[in-house]
């Protein structure tokens, strides 16, 4: 019995861990999701890394194309306005794709970028800058509606719910119509607390990163560096747009003074840029060892609680043993008790028993005596009943016969 206790106590604890080590498992596994993409209904396949990488690749394809289609203006030998134009457009359109796209909560970043896709589009299509490009114009259009095509293509296929995904749409539509870009400078507000609100009325929560340290550092260095990247082409374009601006006498005196040192900051510029990888992967390791030593720590005391629960449970069981022991021994003395009592009634109640059987016993057999007593009076009464009648029929024919 005692055995059998232990296995079956021994049993429920390793069940409990295998399920603990599953659960675990299961949490570890899982892709992370921050609340926002949950919220707009994300596949449950697509991760908060996965869209980041969509999105730094979609970063990438606003800076070609805003590149590309600017350069396709320029090399038409439009007037100086129009170059001028141009060249602002690539400045000031570029840098603001890398801002929303640096947003910590992918998903908003998302939805930022999107809004200012549509911001570009409606720019250059109806707002103030539709003639910016005068008969050029339709290469500006192509080349942003292609961007807006390519951010709402990123949000479908996150494999969004229809309802959810037209909402934001809806959202972002709006808000591009309400605050338009005045010009090629890009001033824009922030949407997020705007969006905080509108998506509190859904329910949602804030914008809350999920990353970890590690991919996240690891995913904003990339976005660091293709920015790093495109430093010398800014450094260049702006340049050229100085070179306009004195051509059309729109500088002042201390920008035609600072054309003189532009050489030597665009040196600078180079060199901060091409170191700016090496120190963010010297950065980097010095993060990672922090965390690998903090990793050793937590390891170290989850180690120590583990050995201290196992302990507590080695306790535990022990003294559940001990207790289940005592109340088994406890249990068979009683029923011990309470056998041998039983007994005692019994063999008390077969005396009783044997003693009234040998009672009625012996007053049966006095009662059957006497009856068998009476029973030979009676038939000697009789025989002798009848020797006397003989008798006297005997004498009597005797007495006849003389």
């Amino acid at each position: 019995m005692r055995t059998m206790s232990k296995n079956r106590i021994a049993a429920m604890i390793l069940s409990c861990l295998l399920l603990l080590i599953l659960f675990v498992s299961a949490c570890i596994s899982a892709p992370e999701q921050t609340p926002l993409m949950k919220e707009v209904g994300a596949s449950s396949t697509l991760s908060a890394i996965k869209l980041r990488f969509l999105l730094n690749e979609f970063v990438v394809q606003f800076s070609s194309r805003t590149e590309a289609a600017a350069d396709e203006i320029m090399a038409l030998k439009p007037s100086s306005e129009v170059r001028r134009s141009a060249l602002l457009w690539k400045i000031h359109a570029i840098p603001a794709s890398f801002r929303s796209a640096s947003i910590e909560d992918p998903m908003a970043a998302v939805i930022d970028s999107w809004i200012l896709s549509k911001q570009i589009v409606h720019f250059f299509e109806s707002g103030a800058g539709k003639d910016l490009f005068e008969e050029n114009q339709d290469i500006a259009l192509e080349a942003v509606r292609i961007i807006e095509r390519e951010i709402y293509l990123i949000a479908s296929s996150a494999g969004a719910k229809e309802e959810g995904l037209l909402k934001v749409d809806q959202w972002a539509e709006s808000q591009a119509m309400d605050y338009p870009l005045e010009n090629l400078y890009f001033g824009r507000r922030s949407f997020l607390e705007s969006f905080s609100r509108f998506m509190d009325k859904s329910g949602a929560g804030a914008f809350k990163p999920i990353v970890q340290i590690t991919e996240s550092v690891s995913i904003f260095k990339d976005l660091l560096i293709m920015y790093a990247e495109n430093l010398p082409n800014q450094a260049r374009w702006q340049a050229e747009l100085l070179l306009i601006d004195l051509k059309l006498n729109t500088v002042s005196d201390e920008l035609k003074e600072g054309l003189s040192n532009m050489a030597d900051f665009t040196s600078q510029l180079s060199d901060i840029s091409q170191d700016l990888p090496e120190n963010l992967e010297a950065q980097k390791a010095v993060l990672m060892d922090d965390l690998h030593r903090e990793w050793a720590l937590a390891l170290k005391d989850v180690d120590t609680m583990r050995i201290d629960t196992l302990e507590h449970i080695t306790g535990e069981r022990i003294a559940i043993t001990e207790t289940l022991d005592e109340e088994l021994n406890l249990l068979l003395g009683q029923i011990t008790a309470e056998r041998e009592a039983a007994m005692r009634d019994i063999v008390a109640v077969s005396l009783r028993i044997s003693e009234e059987i040998a009672k009625k016993g012996t007053e049966t057999t006095d009662r059957l005596l006497m009856k068998a007593f009476w029973l030979e009076v009676a038939f000697a009464l009789i025989v002798f009943v009848l020797v006397l009648v003989g008798a006297f029929v005997l004498r009597r024919g005797r007495a006849k016969a003389v």
